[in-house]
């Protein structure tokens, strides 16, 4: 019969199970301490409805007008919610709480890097320049190398150069577009916009997503963004250093405008002469690019809305003389519920997406009321979460901007939404992004626009043209109209000399 050694007091060893029952207890505690750690309140958070098996929520971003989706589902989860991410991946924290955004951009933007898909692209189509770098040693590195040429002093003693030569980049004449190298260089956009509002492009972009590896491939709807860039970089930016070189050296080393700065920066050898390259390319393709995009749209906008241009039109012929660098910062207040206006509208950058290399609390405003019941006013995330910052769903939620789709410029002269609703970027928008990562080029572009702004709307009046436009994304927000997609981006707009 069976004998229970247990029983009677007497102890059995088997050094192995000892063993193994200290691997399992230690297995556990380090599970258990895991679990805790890298709990995340991302898998609580509210979901919208319908997400495609293989595409997740992604799909109904893409396919719709931009920011549409996000703004349906912000108005039915509130401003902090989580959509499924395409391929698998992991879900997507979506933001448009003032107090998290403004944690993310100004507390903490140096641990939230672009993503893998970003961060490629930007390579692509700007070059490794101001926009790409990552870390706060480099990217400070960088911005007191570009920072003072684009300083408000320093546009302030450029404005009559600027004023006489608003379509120049680096003292570069275009010849307003005509030139041969502008007329490549929009070659160039036109094509690899067209590839990318494609919906290959939306697959290559989920692609990319699950596996990085793809942006070194040649696929030609991912390496369609780099065209401009090559063309600058070989034409245009080689003839702009060649043409200033003269510059780093005696009395010209106090040249003011960029490009001398970063030739003389070359010459101390505190800049190399490839990141020389990719800032020209990044202030030609984001700065220029951005600025004339925002004078199209202003235009659309002023031909739809003729009494808009009428009294912008009165506002400048009441000031009496052609406008000063003063009179742009502070005598026109309609041109600059305009410019407000606009910005709201076509943020040149209408996503914003990030991914936390740090463990991090984003606190919110607005509490959320999570799947499990329980309300909080705080999200915690692990490593390698992806944040989207949808800034034109942010600029266009009607229930902060009343009539939100409509293109009203009083609305910045009468007195603007609750400020705990606002962000805490300039003018309460995110068109520049905000924090120590803002558009470094903001004044610059900002009196650039206006400048030009105002030498159209002084020379000629502007009528609605035939043609539906239909918003897209081509890195930067693009104008379409419908149905003539195969010529690229462009305005529908009839314009008369006065």
């Amino acid at each position: 019969m069976p004998v229970d050694l247990m029983s009677m007091g007497v102890v059995v060893e088997y050094p192995w199970l000892s063993a193994l029952c200290a691997v399992g207890l230690a297995l556990l505690c380090y599970m258990l301490h895991g679990s805790c750690a890298r709990f995340s309140t991302i898998t609580l958070l509210p979901v919208p409805p319908s997400a495609d098996i293989l595409w997740g929520h992604e799909k109904a971003i893409f396919a719709g007008e931009p920011g549409r989706a996000l703004r349906r589902w912000f108005t039915l989860l509130g401003p902090t919610f989580r959509i499924r991410a395409a391929l698998g991946a992991p879900d997507i924290l979506v933001l448009s709480d003032p107090d998290a955004v403004s944690h993310i951009l100004q507390k903490k933007i140096y641990d939230y890097h672009h993503s893998g898909v970003v961060r490629p692209r930007i390579a692509r189509l700007l070059g490794r320049g101001l926009g790409w770098v990552e870390g706060e040693a480099e990217h400070k590195r960088m911005r007191q190398l570009v920072g003072p040429s684009l300083s408000g002093e320093n546009i302030k003693v450029m404005a009559q150069d600027i004023q006489d030569a608003a379509s120049r980049a680096f003292l570069h004449d275009f010849e307003g577009g005509k030139s041969t190298e502008a007329q490549q260089i929009l070659s160039a956009r036109r094509t690899g916009a067209k590839a990318i509002t494609r919906y290959t492009s939306f697959v290559a972009l989920m692609l990319l997503r699950r596996f990085p590896i793809l942006n070194d491939l040649p696929i030609p709807v991912i390496q369609a963004h780099g065209l401009a860039k090559t063309t600058i970089q070989s034409g245009v930016a080689r003839e702009m250093v060649r043409r200033n070189k003269d510059y780093v050296t005696g009395d010209h080393g106090k040249q003011t405008d960029l490009l001398s700065r970063l030739l003389l920066a070359v010459s101390q050898g505190k800049l190399s002469q490839t990141e020389m390259y990719d800032q020209v390319i990044a202030e030609n393709m984001a700065g220029h690019d951005g600025t004339t995009t925002t004078v199209g749209f202003t235009i659309w906008e002023l031909a739809r809305n003729p009494d808009v241009q009428d009294r912008l039109r009165a506002e400048l012929s009441e000031l009496g003389r052609e406008p000063t660098y003063e009179d742009f910062l502070l005598r026109l207040p309609y041109l600059d519920a305009v410019l407000r206006e606009i910005l709201r509208l076509y943020p040149a950058l209408p996503y914003m997406e990030r991914v936390a290399t740090k463990p991090d609390v984003i606190p919110l405003a607005e509490p959320v009321i999570l799947q499990d019941g329980t309300t909080t006013r705080q999200v915690e995330i692990l490593p390698g979460q992806t944040v989207l910052i949808p800034i034109i769903a942010i600029h266009r939620l009607d229930s902060i901007w009343k009539e939100a789709d409509e293109f009203r410029p009083e609305r910045w002269l009468t007195g603007l939404p609750p400020q705990d609703k606002l962000q805490s970027g300039w003018s309460n928008l995110l068109a520049f992004s905000e924090g120590p990562r803002n558009c470094i080029g903001a004044k610059f572009a900002m009196f650039q626009y206006k400048v030009i702004l105002c030498g159209m709307i002084t020379r000629f009046r502007f009528f609605e043209a035939e043609g539906t436009l239909s918003l897209r994304i081509s890195s930067s927000l693009q104008p379409w109209i419908a149905g003539r997609s195969e010529e690229g981006p462009q305005l529908p707009v009839r314009v008369e000399i006065i």
